[in-house]
């Protein structure tokens, strides 16, 4: 028992006329759950408040690790760029954004602009974290916004630098309640304490060791977290719209109930490496862990492997039937479920990233089982099945089987996965053969080759050659990556220091035109394939006109987001098919999102967007979960 009861508690939980007669959580402040606060050196800050305490030493600009219900946060204040500008210097998180917890909708209102539904979403009781329009970025584009934000501009942007949005959330705990109550501040910076790629810290002992040089003082309680929950993180992509960035607390173990008659067969999923959650299929309804991040990492697969366990614990699974995880044969997810496999004896169902991505949207919408759609999959990498980086695909297919179709141009881009990272290389990559050395100097001078290598003639120099000579070299045709190389030929980014970046900045300053790039398809025996190298061309050439980068950069997503479309459009009308999805963590993108519903509902097709997963990795797991049992009842 974690907390015995004292004596004068229990004789009211063992008195038949006591009003707390076997009330289960009688307890009081002698033998309940208790918080303390603490420095960074252990030593206790006497007080016989500790939370009143802590909300007097955020007003003083510490950092504070807060140990809540499912992790922990670090939390500081936001009407001073001091304590943002020390979390970020020491949780080494230069420009990745922090989240805002608000006293109250009135408080959100005076810093940031959000719309009927996103306001919604807020205070909903399930109280995710909300991408909102920050007020700042509004007055930029001369739009009008009544009042003065109650947060300083330059705080703001230093919470979210370079984005037009903020995600903000609501008090949704107790503490976080009492913490306002002797606050009197309108928000507070309360960001997740666990380091990038590793599980939240759930552990006082943990936290404390883990966090000293972070936090200034340490508010944590004697309560056991069973189970580690993430701060859901939810986006607007339309007027009537949202869809999951991370779906964790608030919406976790809610399932989904697949449409039609199902095989009873129980599956489970391990998802892919970046953003994963697993899945559970029992009896026709799908149920997605919470959020675990990158399995890149042993500890995060040992998080995998326990919310699974529990997940099948609450759902009394006694049988497994099959496992399924990604195609890449170097995930470590697939070591894990080829391990589970062997010790179960039972099948594993390896599943292509971007066939999971369709069967997830499939999902989503409660789709029978043999309905068959068109699926534009956009992201930053997908193993393919022909062994090379999908990542702009057009699909064909349902649960049981996919054909690829078209997409975008395969382009060779030297760095393997430093690709991802600086945008220079898969600028390279697209125009070596358009431009001139001297003209990609002009255009990409002062970005980044790699960490502390500017782009000089010789480093871009030796970036050309490496990839004429294909040393090194991935084959992709990741959307992500096209956008990354339109950030940093447009000047707005040149290096994702977090997952995104260039691609959230480029949508964030987009200004809506009416310029317009024209699409180049080239069609062969595979299907038809947009040449986007073609399209950087015209921008650049735009720019030297005189165009507004802000303007390209919104010509540059609409006119990726419509040639696709009009490529699944195509492939709907051949095959008499209804549906024409998105899916990917590109779906998360506004603009694009937009143009491929415009194209689509012109087209009289019916367009699909994610609701309830998310489009990004972390619904992955849904869709390998379905299209495991669809081949198992084959």
């Amino acid at each position: 028992v974690d907390f015995p009861l004292c004596d004068i508690c229990n004789t009211g939980y063992t008195s038949p006329l006591d009003r707390r007669y076997h009330a289960q959580t009688t307890a009081c402040e002698k033998c309940g759950p208790t918080y303390r606060l603490v420095d960074a050196h252990n030593r206790p800050v006497v007080d016989a408040n500790p939370i009143a305490s802590a909300a007097e030493l955020l007003s003083q600009g510490s950092i504070i690790a807060v140990q809540g219900i499912g992790g922990t946060h670090l939390v500081t204040k936001v009407t001073d760029v001091t304590p943002i500008r020390n979390l970020r210097t020491r949780k080494q998180r230069a420009y990745r954004p922090f989240a805002v917890m608000a006293r109250n909708l009135d408080a959100v209102r005076a810093f940031s602009r959000p719309t009927p539904m996103e306001e919604e979403l807020i205070t909903s009781w399930r109280r995710p974290i909300v991408l909102v329009k920050k007020r700042s970025w509004i007055a930029k584009r001369n739009q009008p916004s009544e009042g003065a934000s109650v947060m300083p501009d330059d705080a703001l942007e230093l919470i979210s630098p370079g984005l037009d949005t903020v995600g903000v959330m609501l008090p949704y705990s107790p503490l976080h309640h009492l913490l306002f109550h002797s606050l009197e501040g309108p928000a507070l910076v309360m960001t997740s304490a666990n380091p990038t790629g590793l599980p939240m810290y759930i552990h006082p002992d943990t936290i404390m060791s883990k966090l000293k040089g972070v936090a200034d003082y340490f508010l944590v309680h004697n309560r056991r977290i069973h189970q580690r929950a993430d701060d859901s993180v939810i986006k607007a992509i339309s007027s009537d719209n949202a869809v999951f960035i991370r779906r964790a607390r608030g919406y976790v173990p809610d399932s989904i109930r697949l449409e039609g008659p199902h095989d009873p067969s129980t599956v489970i999923a391990v998802g892919p490496e970046e953003k994963t959650t697993g899945a559970v299929l029992k009896s026709g309804r799908i149920y997605v862990t919470q959020h675990i991040g990158d399995t890149d990492r042993l500890e995060n697969i040992e998080f995998l492997s326990d919310a699974l366990n529990h997940m099948t614990h609450l759902l009394a699974v006694d049988q497994v039937n099959a496992v399924a995880c990604d195609f890449h044969p170097e995930f470590l997810t697939t070591e894990f479920a080829e391990t589970l496999a062997l010790t179960k004896d039972i099948p594993l169902f390896r599943v292509q990233h971007h066939h999971a991505h369709l069967a997830s949207l499939m999902v989503d919408h409660q789709l029978p089982s043999n309905t068959r759609i068109t699926c534009i999959t956009a992201d930053g990498f997908g193993y393919g099945d022909d062994g090379s980086a999908w990542g702009g695909e057009v699909l064909v297919g349902g649960f049981e089987e996919y054909a690829r179709i078209g997409g975008l141009e395969h382009t060779a881009y030297a760095g393997g996965d430093l690709s991802a990272k600086h945008a220079v290389r898969p600028f390279v990559g697209l125009l070596r053969k358009e431009l001139s050395l001297r003209e990609m100097l002009d255009v990409v001078e002062g970005s980044l080759i790699a960490p502390g290598v500017g782009t000089t003639e010789e480093s871009l120099s030796l970036l050309i050659e490496a990839t004429k000579r294909k040393v090194n070299v991935v084959q992709s045709s990741s959307a992500g990556r096209y956008l990354d190389a339109v950030a940093i030929a447009l000047g707005i980014c040149s290096e994702n220091t977090y997952d995104g970046e260039c691609p959230m900045k480029l949508e964030s300053v987009a200004h809506k035109t009416k310029i317009r790039l024209e699409p180049k398809f080239n069609t062969n025996s595979e299907g038809t394939f947009l040449d986007i190298a073609e399209s950087l061309k015209q921008l650049l050439e735009l720019k030297k006109d005189g165009a507004k980068p802000v303007e390209l950069a919104y010509a540059a997503q609409w006119y990726l987001g419509e040639s696709l479309a009009k490529i699944a459009c195509d492939a709907s009308h051949n095959e008499g098919l209804d549906y024409v999805g998105f899916s990917g963590g590109v779906a998360l993108n506004r603009i694009i999102t937009n143009a491929i519903i415009n194209h689509v509902t012109n087209e009289h097709l019916t367009p699909l967007i994610h609701r309830h997963i998310p489009p990004g990795d972390g619904g992955i797991s849904s869709g390998q979960a379905v299209v495991a049992a669809a081949k198992l009842a084959r």
